[in-house]
């Protein structure tokens, strides 16, 4: 009879636990942040990607703008292919 009894306990503890709905609320809220999250960033890679163009266009044609317009243009170019510098607590 105990040896049932711990069978069955080992078989109960086995099976996954189902979520109540306040977990399952909470999940979602959060994923819904995230996503929003993403979608802000990929909004910002794709107005980079969109403006590097013109920003090239500009310092090529650089006779036609103002010069510090197109000295901004530049350190903007500069800006965005210079990669992130990474933190010094990830190589640790």
């Amino acid at each position: 009879m105990a040896v049932e009894k711990k069978l069955d306990a080992a078989i109960n503890a086995a099976e996954p636990k189902q979520p109540s709905y306040e977990e399952l609320k909470n999940y979602c809220d959060q994923l819904m942040i995230q996503r929003n999250q993403l979608s802000q960033r990929l909004q910002q890679v794709t107005n980079v990607i969109n403006k590097l163009p013109w920003l090239f266009e500009v310092v090529k044609t650089k006779d036609t703008f103002n010069e510090t317009f197109v000295k901004m243009c530049v350190r903007e170019i500069e800006e965005i292919m210079t990669p992130p510098e990474e933190n010094q607590d990830n190589k640790d």
